[in-house]
């Protein structure tokens, strides 16, 4: 009986074993560390990290001191004079904040930093003359609240100024080596692009502006007919010269040399090719092309390299510009731009209601493949953006939401200087206050996620337009929504005949969203524009009545009327909204007062 039992009991300790054995796809059960009976090490369960306690302190009273430079001593007077509408008072026995230049940071970049300790204070430190500024203006929009939409347009939320120790801010702009905006009224304004981190707009940014991260002197763009010698009433249009031919070399350089001798302060020249796509094909240039992919920019950037060379020992810090433009846009497969060159691509031709990196958008595609194949040969990248419609400046152009991801795009390709062209000539009868202010925000970061981005935008619309905001936030939504779905260009009899892909900077307002999805709309763009000058008061109403004026272009095209468009014509002129590129006073090609034809279907 006694074996019997020991038969059993050992039979029931194999079982399991031979059952796992016959079942080679049955794993083993893992053993618990109590279940282990080998000894080991074994390692306590880490703790979660503690984040240290930050100390913050309320500013109440400050004492602030500066360097000696403009920029240093306008920074000062500005953080004393905002902090006091914070409720801040200036005291010989104030919290001591200090501001002054280093050079060691990155350029345009700022540092703050903040001890509790008994004589130790705040810290702020630029890089340059404008870093002091970005770092004041930016401290203050951060941490007091402050918003600066236009000109004549800041606000602030009142409140408490509390700051922590340690590192208060610490930041470099994406776009470091310039930041240029010419929206008009803006970009007009020094201080107005100061605040919003431009480095370079339509006026000149002087000595306590910080002054600008570029000066071209003469030479900005379409350069190569004035440094050839070439007289034409408009030497862009020139036939660009062959730049093989020593000659042209020696003269290219003596031109520089002479305005360089004239004018230290530039640090910058383009050497470009003229508007014209007509250019040199003798043997050596038509080798040069072939050599580098068929790509005439390889005759171009050997030409501009072999300019930075000869200037580059007796200016070590000039730097030669030259432009990736029609004919140059491609990128060339041999020649690299030399350290001291940039090349300044435009997107002159792309869709500009999807954003370049669309896969499916046809008309974004050369540029993309371009400035990604610019991207692996050169650092030194800028980019000539086109913001608006250069023909019809007062017709709605949907890409406030394009802007956001193109912007990163080229943060991403080696871009470290944007200039978004805008209407710089007159009043916007838009959303081009609106779209400064955001084009501006996003140089200063590109990599701003779509949640700030509508805050930035939300925030502008609020104060700029009033409590009706929403209904315009609306109408921006619903167009751009339409516009990314592309449209059709029109035949006389109002037929859908070429198919496109987004709208272009010089095409007539139905060409991307359609006399169709307009009638579709305009019970409720009637009722968004009509509540919104309802509910906005002040100078509200005012912006709001202006940027109307886009909604009421549409409705003439969609419903002519000679009376209507003659009174609308003169309010325009009355406001000061210019209608296209050019002579303010030439209505050209949005001219409503010549026939019905013409405000339906456009030229």
């Amino acid at each position: 009986m006694k074996k019997l039992l020991i038969l059993v009991l050992v039979a029931a300790l194999l079982l399991p074993c031979l059952l796992t054995a016959c079942n080679p796809s049955k794993k083993p059960e893992e053993t618990t560390p109590e279940q282990n009976t080998t000894p080991t090490e074994t390692t306590p369960a880490p703790e979660p990290p503690v984040t240290p306690e930050v100390k913050t302190m309320k500013l109440s009273t400050i004492k602030v001191v500066t360097g000696d430079t403009q920029s240093e001593i306008f920074a000062g007077a500005e953080l004393m004079a905002y902090l006091s509408k914070q409720n801040v008072t200036v005291a010989e026995d104030g919290f001591p904040i200090s501001i002054s230049i280093d050079p060691t940071l990155e350029e345009d970049g700022f540092l703050i930093e903040a001890s509790f300790e008994e004589n130790k204070g705040m810290t702020f430190k630029g890089s340059n003359e404008r870093g002091v500024l970005y770092a004041v203006y930016r401290f203050l929009e951060k941490y007091a609240g402050f918003r600066y939409f236009t000109p004549e347009l800041e606000t602030f939320t009142p409140g408490d100024v509390v700051i922590p120790e340690g590192v208060v801010m610490d930041y470099a702009p994406v776009m470091s080596t310039a930041r240029r905006l010419t929206w008009y009224y803006t970009g007009r304004d020094a201080e107005w692009c100061v605040k919003n981190g431009i480095s370079g707009c339509d006026t000149t940014l002087d000595a306590m502006h910080g002054g600008p991260s570029l000066n071209y002197g003469p030479f900005f763009v379409h350069t190569i007919a004035p440094l050839t010698n070439t007289t034409y009433p408009y030497p862009t249009y020139a036939t660009n010269p062959c730049l093989t031919d020593p000659e042209i070399f020696a003269m290219v350089i003596a031109n520089i040399r002479k305005e360089l001798e004239k004018n230290p302060a530039i640090n910058i020249v383009s050497v470009s090719q003229a508007d014209y796509e007509q250019s040199c094909y003798c043997p050596n240039c038509a080798k040069i092309a072939e050599e580098n992919g068929n790509n005439y920019s390889g005759v171009w950037i050997t030409f501009v390299n072999k300019v930075a060379e000869e200037l580059e020992a007796d200016y070590p810090n000039l730097t030669i510009d030259t432009l990736a433009y029609k004919n140059t846009q491609a990128a060339p497969t041999k020649v690299q731009p030399r350290h001291n060159v940039c090349v300044r691509l435009c997107s002159i031709n792309c869709c500009f209601t999807h954003p370049i990196n669309t896969p499916d958008c046809p008309k974004c595609k050369a540029f993309r493949n371009d400035i990604v194949a610019w991207g692996k040969i050169c650092d030194n990248i800028h980019v000539w953006d086109y913001t608006t419609n250069f023909h019809y400046y007062i017709s709605t152009f949907a890409n406030l939401f394009t802007i956001r991801e193109n912007m990163r795009f080229f943060a991403e390709n080696n871009v470290v200087s944007m200039f978004p062209q805008g209407n710089s000539q007159g009043w916007s009868g838009e959303f081009g206050e609106l779209r400064s202010y955001l084009l501006a925000q996003l140089m200063w970061n590109p990599y701003m996620s779509e949640e700030e981005y509508n805050r930035h935008m939300n925030e502008f619309l609020e104060a700029y337009y009033g409590a009706g905001w929403t209904y315009i936030r609306e109408y921006i939504d619903i167009t751009s929504r339409l516009a990314a779905n592309g449209g059709y260009k029109l035949d006389g009899n109002e037929n859908p005949t070429t198919a496109v892909c987004g709208q272009g900077i010089y095409d007539h307002p139905l060409t991307v969203i359609t006399r169709q999805e307009y009638l579709n709309y305009e019970l409720r763009f009637d009722e968004c524009w009509a509540i919104a000058e309802e509910m906005a008061t002040g100078e509200q109403k005012e912006h709001v009545h202006r940027s109307a004026l886009q909604w009421r272009l549409a409705k003439l095209y969609l419903h002519p009327n000679a009376t209507e468009a003659a009174a609308f014509i003169a309010e325009a002129k009355a406001l000061g909204v210019v209608w296209k590129e050019g002579n303010p006073n030439v209505q050209a090609s949005s001219d409503l007062s010549l026939s019905p034809y013409y405000w339906k279907y456009g030229s």
